[in-house]
This record gives C-alpha cells, sequence and structure tokens, in this order.
C-alpha cells in the first residue's frame, strides 16, 4: 500500500505538467474575425455641406471577436477607391474609448479638408474606401465598403503657411516646419498672400504646407505656379530669400536678400550710406552700430538689397518706452493697407540692432553697448612702431588744481597745467607690474580720477612714457618710443641698405641690442625721427646728444652688445659698444 501512495505522488507531477502544456496556446495560435459594416451602405454618396460644416457623418461596425477574448482597439481609414495603403490615409480616424468603440463621426469640415490636403478640387465627387481595422496585440483585422464624398462647392483658402525641407533651416521635420506671416488686406482681413524671411540651402529642396503635420497639404511647383503635390523647389545660391506664396491665385516668388541696411542721418554715411546688417538665422539680423544725431529727429530706415523699393518703417504708435523698439512694416505694405507708418528715430552711440521678421511680427530693437573702457596705457595693436600712442577716455571731467600719478600709492610724476591740460613735460618710466592712479593730491587723499572701477590704471608693458590728460577732449594720451641701432656705409652710400636693430627696453630708461657691426661704419640711435642720438666722439663708450653727428667708432669688425641709457627728456643718452 505504501507502495502504491508512493507512485501515486510521484505520477502527479507529471500529470500536472502535461494538462498545463495542453491548455498554453503558442504566441499566435488565436483568431480574430472582421469587424462587421453597418453604416453607412456600401455605395452611399454623402454630400458634404459647406453650410452645415459641422453635420457628420457615422460610421458604424459590428466589433471583431478573439477566440481568446483580447481587447481590440479600431481605426477608421478613408483611403481611394481600390486603394490597399491604409498606412498614409487621406483620413484617419481613432474611435473614443482609447479606440475601443465601434463607431466615429467625423464632421464635414475635417473630411472635407482631408479632401483638400489630398488634392481634390470644391465641388468633386470622390470615389474612396471607408475602412475599419480591428487590432488586438500583433494581428490585424480589415473590412472596407465604397464611399462617395462630394466636396464643398466653395473651395477651402488656409489661414497658414509652412515652410519644410531639407533646404530650410528647421530641416525636413515637419514638426518643426516654419510658419510664414499671413498678410491681411485693408479692413484686417486675410489676403490668401504669405510672406517669409529665411535661409534656404542649395543641393537641397523645399516645400510648403498649410499646416505643421504630415497629413496636411503639400504644395511645391515650377516657374511661379503653385501647384498641390508639385514639385519639391530648389535654388541655385544658398542664401537668405524673401518668399511670397499666393495659395488663393496658386503662386510663389522668391527675392534673394542680400542685405538688410540701415540707411539715414541717424548713422554713418546718411541717406547716400548702407549700414549693413548681419543674418544670425530664425529671421532675424544683428549688428552692433554706432547711432549719431547730428540734428534733432534724426531717423533711419532699413532697406533690402539697397533697393529703395524695399524699406521696412516703424508703425506709428508701436514704440517702445525707451523709444528704441516697435513694430516695422513694409512701405509698400501700409500704402496698401492703410497703416501709417514713420522713419525709425535713432539715438546715440553704440547699439545693437535687432530686426526680426517672423511670422510673429516684424519688429526692431536697439539695446545700449556698455562699451568697456580698458584704462591701459601702453596697449597697442601696433607695439612695435617707431613712435607708439594710444589713448582712452576719462569720465570724471571735475577739473582739478593739480594732478598727480602715484605708483603703488607714492607720488612720482607732477603734471604740469596747461588750461584744461595736463602733461608731463619728460618721459616716466613705468612698469607692468605696478599699480597706477591719477589723484588730485600727491598723497592720494583726493579724487581719484578714472581708471577700473577700483581707480586703477594698469601699464600694459615696461616703457618710459610721456603722459598727458586733457580734460576738454575727455581723453589720457600716452606715448612712449622704441630705440633702434641704424647702421650703414656712409661713404659707400649704403643708407639705403642700413642696418636696422631693433633694441629691447628694460626699467629704467635702459635699450640694448646685440648685432654685427661694420669698422669704419656710420651708426645712429634712431626712434625716427623725434630721437636720433649722436656724438663725433670715437670712444667705445661715452655720451650722445639727441640731433648729434653719426658715429664712427667702430674701429673693429665684430660682434657688439649696444647699451644706451637715456635721459627723462630724450635730450642724451650714456652709451657703451662692448664688443662680444
Amino acid at each position: 500500500m505504501k507502495k502504491i501512495y508512493a507512485y501515486l505522488l510521484l505520477m502527479l507531477p507529471i500529470a500536472w505538467a502535461c494538462s498545463e502544456k495542453d491548455n498554453m496556446d503558442p504566441v499566435g495560435n488565436w483568431e480574430i474575425s472582421n469587424p462587421v459594416l453597418t453604416a453607412p451602405a456600401a455605395n452611399t454618396t454623402v454630400t458634404l455641406d459647406e453650410n452645415e460644416p459641422d453635420g457628420v457623418t457615422r460610421f458604424e461596425w459590428q466589433p471583431s471577436i478573439t477566440s481568446n477574448k483580447f481587447i481590440v482597439q479600431y481605426t477608421l481609414v478613408l483611403v481611394p477607391a481600390g486603394s490597399t495603403d491604409y498606412d498614409h490615409p487621406i483620413m484617419a480616424v481613432t474611435p473614443a474609448n482609447a479606440g475601443k468603440d465601434t463607431w466615429v463621426a467625423p464632421a464635414a469640415s475635417d473630411i472635407d479638408y482631408a479632401l483638400w490636403a489630398a488634392c481634390y478640387p470644391a465641388g468633386a465627387e470622390v470615389k474612396l474606401q471607408w475602412v475599419v481595422i480591428g487590432k488586438a496585440i500583433e494581428k490585424k483585422a480589415i473590412e472596407s465598403r465604397d464611399i462617395t464624398f462630394k466636396r464643398f462647392e466653395t473651395e477651402y483658402v488656409p489661414t497658414t503657411l509652412f515652410l519644410t525641407g531639407d533646404a530650410t533651416e528647421a530641416g525636413s521635420d515637419v514638426t518643426k516646419a516654419i510658419p510664414f506671416r499671413a498678410l491681411v488686406d485693408h479692413d484686417g482681413n486675410q489676403t490668401g498672400v504669405f510672406e517669409l524671411y529665411t535661409h534656404l540651402n542649395k543641393g537641397a529642396t523645399f516645400f510648403f504646407r498649410d499646416q505643421a503635420d504630415a497629413h496636411s497639404r503639400k504644395m511645391g511647383g515650377a516657374d511661379g505656379k503653385l501647384a498641390c503635390g508639385g514639385a519639391e523647389l530648389a535654388t541655385a545660391d544658398s542664401a537668405e530669400y524673401q518668399i511670397t506664396v499666393d495659395v488663393k491665385n496658386n503662386t510663389y516668388a522668391l527675392l534673394k536678400i542680400d542685405r538688410w541696411s540701415l540707411v539715414g542721418d541717424a548713422v554713418e554715411g546718411g541717406w547716400g550710406g548702407d549700414v549693413p546688417l548681419a543674418y544670425v538665422g530664425n529671421s532675424v539680423w544683428e549688428k552692433e552700430v554706432t547711432f549719431y544725431q547730428p540734428y534733432d529727429g534724426a531717423g533711419f530706415v532699413l532697406r533690402a538689397n539697397g533697393d529703395w523699393g524695399y524699406l521696412l518703417k516703424r508703425v506709428k504708435g508701436t514704440g517702445t518706452a525707451n523709444n528704441k523698439g516697435g513694430k516695422l512694416i513694409m512701405e509698400s505694405e501700409g500704402n496698401a493697407t492703410g497703416i501709417e507708418f514713420e522713419d525709425i528715430p535713432g539715438t546715440t552711440g553704440l547699439h545693437k540692432v535687432t530686426v526680426s521678421l517672423t511670422a510673429a511680427g516684424y519688429t526692431y530693437a536697439l539695446t545700449k553697448i556698455e562699451a568697456i573702457v580698458e584704462t591701459i596705457i601702453g596697449k597697442t595693436a601696433n607695439m612695435t612702431a617707431d613712435a607708439v600712442s594710444g589713448n582712452f577716455p576719462i569720465k570724471n571731467t571735475d577739473i582739478p588744481a593739480e594732478l598727480y600719478l602715484l605708483e603703488d600709492g607714492q607720488s612720482i610724476l607732477t603734471f604740469t597745467k596747461t588750461g584744461n591740460l595736463f602733461e608731463s613735460k619728460k618721459f616716466v618710466a613705468l612698469q607692468a607690474s605696478k599699480t597706477y592712479t591719477l589723484n588730485s593730491k600727491a598723497d592720494g587723499s583726493g579724487t581719484v580720477y578714472d581708471g577700473d572701477d577700483d581707480g586703477i590704471i594698469t601699464v600694459d608693458h615696461d616703457q618710459a612714457y610721456q603722459i598727458s590728460v586733457d580734460f576738454d577732449a575727455k581723453l589720457l594720451n600716452w606715448k612712449h618710443y622704441n630705440m633702434k641701432l641704424f647702421h650703414w656705409d656712409e661713404n659707400g652710400g649704403g643708407w639705403d641698405q642700413r642696418q636696422e636693430l631693433v633694441m629691447t627696453y628694460t626699467h629704467p630708461y635702459i635699450y640694448d641690442v646685440t648685432g654685427d657691426l661694420t669698422a669704419g661704419y656710420a651708426s645712429k640711435f634712431n626712434s625716427p625721427w623725434d630721437v636720433q642720438f649722436g656724438t663725433a666722439s670715437m670712444a667705445l663708450s661715452g655720451t650722445m646728444d639727441n640731433g648729434g653727428p653719426n658715429y664712427f667708432g667702430i674701429a673693429s669688425t665684430g660682434t657688439y652688445k649696444a647699451h644706451i641709457v637715456v635721459s627723462d627728456d630724450y635730450t642724451t643718452a650714456d652709451y657703451s659698444f662692448v664688443k662680444q
């Protein structure tokens, strides 16, 4: 008995396993029946009534049945008669209840729009199939019927337009298509004309859609003629363009925009000038521009391609609170619509000009550029020039009785005052490692004049500088000399073949250079032509005078280190030549 019981226990799992396997249907081993279409009846003709655009056409069907009770979800599509391409329908509708209801009722306006988007003309009778697709997991069940729709008698006119395609700034993703601006008439009604300023790339194509949606109407064409489903368009040049599309008359036009420019008395060149902006993308042009105010009311306009027929002006009454922004309108559009416009008011100083010509509206803005004044003595783009000079603005124009230059808090220069000009009559040796301030008191307790936010003036490189502060011109001016050793064959007429050995400055007032010199040749230390140190002495060391005679003291050809220490007014220089 125990053996029989043990045997039965052993066999139970085997029997259970066999029963479970029989009840586990393999994936796909189940059926789904086709939906049964009930309304409309086959070959029904539906006349879409434009007077009742919200009227519906109700489509109904009996549900598909799955052998395993899986949930079925449905989609209704409209396709051309005889078509089996259900992935690209003229129209697709998902029933309510997450697609589980067995009916849909699209509005007449929605069906008519779908037929228009598919390029069927107004009033056309369009033979279609209405198709119900039932889907459960990976299986589909499909049933279809013929139906005819007659479109509205009045042609649909889109109220929006978009640009898309690989040639555009947004690329081929239709959901990122670029919107056009719709033009309106004198009464504010849309004209069917759309305008866009954008960049197009050559070697690729573009086209138009009335919506940023793949089920919208695709429009292309050729030779300025717009056509539903027409060929995609291309340009010969990569450039900015004005694109104009008339969807009522089915035309399009492209105007290449070489530049948008500012012209007028408020900018350089006046009304005979042309200050171009730079395209920065997304229908926006920008540039930093200096504005002038030669008289009250001086203004400007925006002109395309230097053509007076393409002018943007400000819409009257739209100026911003600071009068540096507002809405823009093409002069020709303003004349056509009765919208009043005016020249754009100018301003003064450096501003960033932003012109935005997007679908949201044409606008401009002037943004003040706060110039960063670098209070640096010696900073220049040409540091190796013979006489190097420069300046920077001074802000504090309260003229002091006295003015001093302080180095690390200690006075090193008392300026000489002549009217409102303060000058250093001599050259003062400054160092890049030190900090400098201008002060009305020698001990630094007076008024600080300019410098950075902390009143500091920096020095770009060690040199002996002559400095002046001009309170009338509101400038600090500086100058220094670079010295060279000129060496040439005086008797052989070799001036034009002279050597010019550039000397190196070392603080304070020292210049050195090492080079090959020839016996009997003339020499002079020059910073042409303000400084010309020379001497009649033949000694290899001594003192030279500014304006002295040519030096002939090199008696032996060889390599020499030439060394001078100049006086702080550059009238004399102690010199030496040491053969290496």
